[in-house]
């Protein structure tokens, strides 16, 4: 009888081992049925004492690292703005936390610009198109990301950017859009410092000085 109620937990992305003591009695015999469903193959053991009836690390992520969002090439395929899709999952949180197979967290300063999103039946916090371009930087190549970039919300971005304030972030910015059409250079020309530092923080270190947004343009 216990194998139907239980089957009531896959209405959660995640479930622990006091949850399924709430639906059979103690905790050692809730352990031998969560065994046997492993062995069965009917659920997934994620981390101790936590299990998964889902195969699916894009639901999972957020609800395994909290309080944390997806970003990057995550929220951008989901938002439809890439046409190379992830095997990689990549989740952003207040503090650092450890990876666990193929989902990846980072740490952020900005942990914001991100919104509930309906996903297979559930509601998960995913990056804004904006937010998921500037969490991208140094996480995956720009060739990656730069095909959304004609798709954003440009005010939404404006807003984003000046609320980060960083030089860095500002530059690469900058320059991605402005090369992708938008006049965004009298909006942060005051805050763009005289240092220069590479376009592509992940790509080759050699390229083309641009003295205007302060950059070595290291990929075409």
């Amino acid at each position: 009888m216990y194998e139907l109620a239980l089957l009531k937990l896959k209405e959660l992305p995640l479930f622990s081992l006091a949850d399924v003591t709430q639906i059979v009695s103690g905790k050692a015999y809730a352990k031998k049925v969560v065994k046997k469903m492993v062995a069965r193959g009917e659920i997934r053991k994620i981390r101790r004492n936590t299990y998964t009836f889902h195969d699916d690390p894009f639901l999972m992520s957020t609800f395994l690292f909290k309080p944390s969002y997806l970003s990057s090439a995550s929220a951008l395929s989901y938002h439809q703005l890439i046409s190379q899709i992830p095997t990689e999952f990549f989740c952003f949180s207040p503090k650092a936390r450890k990876t666990a197979g193929a989902i990846n967290v980072y740490p952020t300063p900005y942990f914001w610009g991100f919104e509930e999103q309906p996903y297979q039946g559930f509601s998960i916090p995913i990056a804004t198109p904006e937010k998921a371009l500037i969490d991208s930087w140094g996480i995956i190549p720009v060739s990656i990301f730069e095909e959304a970039v004609p798709e954003i919300n440009v005010k939404q971005m404006k807003e984003y950017l000046k609320k980060i304030k960083k030089s860095s972030v500002l530059k690469r910015m900058g320059y991605l859009l402005e090369r992708n059409g938008f006049e965004i250079y009298s909006h942060l020309k005051e805050k763009i410092n005289n240092r220069y530092i590479f376009f592509d923080p992940l790509a080759k270190k050699k390229g083309p000085k641009n003295k205007k947004w302060k950059l070595i343009v290291n990929v075409p």
